[in-house]
Parts: C-alpha cells; sequence; structure tokens
C-alpha cells in the first residue's frame, strides 16, 4: 500500500494514504494508515505564512485544549474531535482522530455518510432512516446535554466555535453522543478572528442583519460566544421539536427569496412559538410545543427549558446579552431527564415525555397516552441548617429500575464531567407496591426512622419522608403519587 510522509509540528512523522476522502471549504482530508486519524491540509496554502493561523492552531492544542485533563480529558476527547498534531509538511493542517464509527451510517441506503444533525431532526428526512438509527426522545435529550457540556467547556476557557450548526456536531441518537467538529477554526474573541460568518439557519440574527457592513465597521458583528449562544439553542430546539425555531410562514420580502430569507432569519427574525406576535406561527405542525419541555409555572420555572428558550427565541433573539448560558442549558437538560415518564404506547416512537406538575393528568404530547397507573415522584429538599429542610421545587420521576446517583443525593454535585456516576439506590415496582433499594448508600433513613442496610429496601408510599444521606449535603425527599 503506498503511502505518503506528514511532518508534525513536534517532529512526528505520520504515514497518510494518498486518496482524498473529503474535502470542504478549507480543508482536504485523508487518512493516516492506521485509519485511526485523518490528515487535513489547509487548501489556500497562504495560511501556511499567515503567523495568527499557526499561533492559533498552537492555542486551541495547547492551552485551550480540554482533552490534556488527566482526570476530565479522556470524556471531553469523546466530545470532540480535537486536533491531536499540527501538520507543517508537505502542507500546513492538523491532524485529528477519525470519526468514531458511530457517527457513520453502517447499513441502509446511506451507508459511510456522516450521521449531521439534519438527518435526524427534519421529519422527512428522518422518514428515511431505519426505525434502529432514529433513537428515542430520551437519546435526543442526552445528545443535547452532551452538546451543551461541550459548548460550555469552550466558552468558560474563553472559546467560542463560531459555526455551530448541524454539520458541525456529529450526533448518534441510537446512543445519545455526539461531537464537536471543525475544532481548528475556533475563536478568542480579540485574538484569533473568526474564518467564517456560520452556516444559514444557524448565524445569529445580529450576524445576519449585519453581514453586508465592512468588517472595519464597529457594526458589524462577528462570531464570537454570544453568537454560539443562538446556534446551540437552535439545535437543541431541532432535535427535541423536530422544526426550526425562526422557520415559520410569515414573508418579509417579495423582491426575492434570498432578501426574505435574510430578513427572517435577521433583522426581522421572530419566534415561531412568539406568545404574543403570532404572526410567524404555523397554521398545523406545532402539536409539541415547548410548554410540554418543562414546568411554566412556580419559582423554578426559570430553571426549565421553556422560560430558557423564552429567554433565547423571544429576550434575546435580537438582545445578545439576555440569552442563556450554555452552562444553563446543561442544567436545565439535566433537570429535565429527572421529569421523564416512559410512555406506555408501544407504538410511540419518542417513548418519553415530560412530567409537568401544573398539570393534573399527564399525557404523552407524541401519542396522547395517558398515564393512569400510580408512580411516586420523589420531591427534593434540602437542609440550609442542620434538620431543617425545605423543598427544592424539583423532584425525580420514579419508574421501575429508575437509578439515584450521587448529584440526586447530596446538594452539592452535579451531573457533569468528572463526577461519580455508579448507581447508589434506584426505585423498583415490586409485588404490586413502589419501593426504593439502598444500593451504596450509608445512611437511608427510612419513613419510620430506622436506617435501611445496603441491598434493603422501604416502601414509597404518598407522604413519606426519606432521608436519602445523614450527611449535612444530604436530600431528604418527600413521595407523591401520581396522577
Amino acid at each position: 500500500m503506498t503511502t505518503s510522509t506528514a511532518t508534525l509540528s513536534d517532529g512526528r512523522s505520520v504515514q497518510f494514504l494518498p486518496t482524498m476522502i473529503g474535502e470542504g471549504g478549507m480543508k482536504q482530508v485523508y487518512f493516516t494508515a492506521d485509519r485511526k486519524s485523518v490528515v487535513c491540509f489547509f487548501k489556500d496554502q497562504s495560511t501556511a505564512v499567515d503567523p495568527n493561523r499557526l499561533a492559533r492552531l498552537e492555542a486551541i492544542l495547547g492551552h485551550f485544549n480540554p482533552t490534556m485533563d488527566p482526570v476530565t480529558g479522556p470524556e471531553f476527547a469523546q466530545l470532540y474531535c480535537w486536533p491531536t498534531g499540527i501538520v507543517v509538511s508537505p502542507h500546513l493542517g492538523v491532524m485529528t482522530p477519525a470519526y468514531s464509527s458511530n457517527f457513520i451510517f453502517g447499513s441502509g441506503r446511506f451507508k459511510g455518510k456522516e450521521k449531521e444533525g439534519k438527518w435526524f431532526s427534519s421529519p422527512k428526512l428522518r422518514k428515511m432512516l431505519p426505525a434502529d438509527e432514529r433513537g428515542n426522545w430520551l437519546n435526543y435529550l442526552q445528545m443535547c446535554i452532551r452538546m451543551a457540556r461541550a459548548v460550555r467547556k469552550m466558552h468558560n476557557t474563553g472559546l467560542a466555535h463560531s459555526d455551530l450548526s448541524c454539520r458541525n456536531v456529529l450526533v448518534d441518537p441510537k446512543s445519545g453522543t455526539c461531537a464537536v467538529i471543525d475544532i481548528d477554526s475556533l475563536v478568542v474573541p480579540g485574538k484569533y478572528p473568526p474564518d467564517v460568518l456560520g452556516t444559514p439557519g444557524y448565524m445569529a440574527p445580529e450576524v445576519v442583519a449585519s453581514q453586508h457592513l465592512s468588517h472595519l465597521d464597529p457594526k458589524r458583528c462577528l462570531p464570537q460566544i454570544s453568537t454560539d449562544l443562538h446556534a446551540l439553542p437552535v439545535l437543541i430546539y431541532e432535535y427535541l421539536l423536530r422544526r426550526h425555531p425562526l422557520d415559520g410562514p410569515k414573508v418579509n420580502s417579495t423582491v426575492s427569496t434570498e432578501e426574505d430569507v435574510r430578513l427572517s432569519m435577521g433583522e426581522r427574525a421572530l419566534f415561531i412559538e412568539h406568545p404574543q406576535d403570532r404572526s410567524n406561527r404555523p397554521k398545523s405542525g406545532l402539536n409539541v410545543l415547548t410548554e410540554h419541555l418543562g414546568p411554566t409555572q412556580g419559582p423554578q420555572a426559570r430553571l426549565y427549558l421553556p422560560h430558557l428558550f423564552q429567554r433565547t427565541f423571544v429576550d434575546g433573539l435580537h438582545a445578545p446579552n439576555n440569552r442563556p448560558t450554555a452552562g444553563e442549558w446543561e442544567k436545565a437538560l439535566n433537570r429535565t431527564t429527572d421529569l421523564l415518564i416512559p410512555c406506555g404506547n408501544p407504538s410511540c416512537e419518542e417513548k418519553w415525555f415530560v412530567y409537568l406538575p401544573d398539570q393534573k393528568q399527564q399525557k404523552c404530547p407524541w401519542c396522547g397516552w395517558q398515564l393512569r397507573k400510580k408512580i411516586p415522584v420523589l420531591e427534593f429538599h434540602y437542609a440550609p441548617r442542620r434538620g431543617q429542610f425545605r423543598p427544592e421545587n424539583h423532584c425525580l420521576v420514579a419508574w421501575d429500575q429508575r437509578r439515584l446517583h450521587l448529584w440526586h443525593v447530596f446538594t452539592d454535585k452535579q451531573p457533569t464531567e468528572g463526577v461519580d456516576k455508579r448507581t447508589l439506590a434506584y426505585t423498583a415496582f415490586h409485588q404490586g407496591q413502589w419501593i426504593l433499594i439502598n444500593k451504596d448508600l450509608d445512611s437511608l433513613i427510612s419513613p419510620s426512622g430506622n436506617p435501611v442496610p445496603k441491598g434493603q429496601a422501604c416502601l414509597l408510599q404518598e407522604g413519606d419522608e426519606i432521608l436519602l444521606s445523614k450527611n449535612d449535603r444530604g436530600r431528604l425527599v418527600s413521595v407523591h403519587m401520581i396522577p
């Protein structure tokens, strides 16, 4: 097998196959000889003498590289396709890991194609996929959590992606995983400017509205962290609701299609679910709304998805400073997983829906199935002072084999990178009764005040209070049966 040699900036030599396997707007891509990595050469070789380009790559591989952390690095390596080397010969480029096989269609009419988001967010394209590739709603929620985590980590280090889109985040709904790609063009505001403005449909309105202005015009808006905070929720909205948040029937120009799109995604962009202005609301197809994705009432409603979509696409659509952070999205998505109810309709494609505390009846918005069997909801309480518990206005919907993790038991733990993910307890439906089984909790206390040893269980009945841990950060849960 004939190979060519690429030299990296650290002196390593890498053999790569001479047949080009892909080409984008900026790079040409080749497999390394072992096919575990790819070598990506920049097409415009004037970049080879651009010190800014080389400095950007060195910063991305070094100072800004989250995959180098000894504790969380391996976890972040799965969330990105982060460059592993800078190629200096025969041309300037980067070496990155090859895409994991789960991000490539392995069979069927699309065998060998990358799993770009459009296949799964478009109802028309999704119907063309085999049923086992589509995933269910829980998978999409998990996918969005990982995507928000990846973006949050970039932003916390000062980086902006600048081109988040369905093309630059590979997804696998079967496993609920994703990988952010095109890392070599990340933006450091004020230091390393963007190479591109973004992808149509994901560019922030202020970028679209000002793209006709000169780069020197102070009113020109370029990609930065705040524009990522538009693109990220567009992706989340598409994956969870299978439609674009701004793509409605309103016509903003009859001069040309191009001008209509520019206005509709730019200065006149309008959320299709805007609570007051319904002029861009489709006449059909809005069976599931953002209000079906979490609580909309009560003191903690601001922490859930409906409120974050409101802040993004109403309050923050034309006011970038009002947009939620990626960290807020990650937390809201994680909180949503606590509220999931398994749909009892075997033919429901989505399989899961969100518990809405302010609704008397819990009904799957996807298929209409209604919950009739009693299931427990564990309402969380925290103790600002030892022994004085107050409601957190958050809960965990319990179903058969529902697991409780460290972040459910202790108030100072979050379901994020580096946290211990082992199961500490789980709920089960056993012999006609709901029970909580202690798997690995040191001080679980039953409603009667007695310790529950590991391997033992206590009943879950309406009004019961169970102390999950005697630790100062330990939670107490009260049991509420629904519906």
